[in-house]
């Protein structure tokens, strides 16, 4: 962007009768690059300095003096023009020093927005999540030691997947950064192992379904938004964020359905969620709790959104009181609502509907698990 500008003004090497020489317009000095000689229709000649500045979309000009017989001469006026030009570089360089992980990260979720790519807030949500504390730290503190910790404690607690995908948004903030807003320092990321892991098969199992429906009605959650919010998210197999964000302008009891526009979707095609009456009293025991809200969970801390955005905390208490002794994420409920509808029969098709696939074959290829399991189940029938 830079260099185009800079052909709108004619280059030529300035001595002090190109100087005097010039046609009226803009002039570039081709030993000092950023100087320039501005000469008006009426031949006033000045020096200047020309910069172009990416984050804030326009040039920075700077005048020196003027130019011509007992004023500045060429010399100085380079001279002039490398002390202001450094002047100016200390100020980009002590911006840049200060640019925080969270100004670089709302810098991304603004051009995500602005280019409308798919879930423009997944990188919030995963910096609010497992990055929090590093927010307020200067882009040059955070090193590749830093980040190779932080995965490996991502990984213990949430599961490698999850740690996969903390990276990636990690490493793409910082790549924004570089690329769009001039950040020379390095990607603390970028040398971090990426290590992609197996598509998760876990379902739980009746016994376990039953374990974490009884933690649910525990006292401890009576009047929180944990009960409906969990048991919806089996009663229904919904993404746990779309939930989270579910608007009221969205759900229609009358008729059984909740409608799952098309930009909040992951697969950008809107969705017609099918509620069954357990759902439904699940969704009217929201509103008489929240009468006035516009969101069907509205956050319990004041999120930036207005609704819930952080439910992963409360479902890992949960599944400490329902006494899980295998790991189970919330992603696993959809999964478990897909198998539950499968082993009883239902087609692909319907459950591809069910879950808001548009393809079934997607369906199929995520739930191959289950045909696995049918057969080593009708091995284990016929011989054992």
């Amino acid at each position: 962007m830079e260099h185009s500008r800079a052909k709108k003004a004619t280059v030529m090497h300035f001595t002090e009768r190109r100087v005097a020489d010039a046609a009226p317009g803009e002039h570039a000095d081709d030993e000092v690059k950023y100087l320039r000689l501005y000469v008006s229709d009426k031949g006033v000649r000045t020096f200047g300095i020309y910069k172009w500045v990416a984050d804030r979309g326009h040039a920075v000009r700077r005048s020196l003096g003027r130019a011509g017989p007992g004023e500045m001469t060429v010399e100085e006026a380079r001279d002039a023009a490398m002390a202001a030009y450094s002047q100016l570089r200390k100020g980009e360089d002590a911006k840049e020093a200060s640019m925080t992980l969270k100004d670089a990260l709302d810098r991304y979720t603004k051009r995500l927005k602005k280019d409308g790519k798919k879930q423009p807030l997944w990188a919030d949500e995963i910096f609010n999540r497992v990055y929090k504390d590093w927010l307020s730290k200067p882009l040059s503190k955070i090193t590749q030691e830093m980040v190779e910790t932080r995965q490996a404690n991502i990984a213990k607690d949430r599961g490698q997947g999850a740690a996969t995908r903390a990276l990636k948004a990690f490493r793409a903030v910082y790549a924004n950064a570089i690329k769009k807003e001039k950040y020379r320092g390095e990607n603390p990321g970028k040398a971090v192992d990426l290590v992609e892991s197996k598509p998760r098969e876990r379902v739980l199992s009746a016994q376990e379904l039953a374990q974490v429906i009884e933690a649910l009605d525990a006292d401890e959650f009576a009047g929180t938004y944990v009960r409906p919010f969990f048991k919806l998210l089996m009663l229904t197999g919904v993404r746990w964020g779309n939930l989270c964000s579910a608007s009221w302008d969205d759900v229609h009891l009358d008729d059984g359905e909740w409608v799952i526009r098309a930009e909040d979707s992951k697969s950008k095609h809107e969705m017609h969620i099918q509620l069954i009456p357990d759902a439904i009293a699940l969704f009217q025991e929201q509103r008489k709790r929240h009468p006035e809200s516009k969101w069907v969970f509205p956050s319990p801390k004041d999120s930036k959104s207005g609704h819930l955005v952080e439910p992963t905390y409360a479902w890992a208490r949960v599944r400490e009181l329902a006494g899980l002794k295998k790991h189970a994420t919330l992603h696993d409920l959809r999964r478990t609502f897909g198998s539950r509808l499968l082993s009883a029969g239902e087609s692909m098709e319907l459950v591809a509907a069910a879950l808001g696939h548009r393809d079934p074959a997607v369906t199929a290829r995520h739930y191959a698990f289950m045909e696995k399991q049918a057969v080593r189940e009708g091995i284990r029938r016929a011989l054992g």
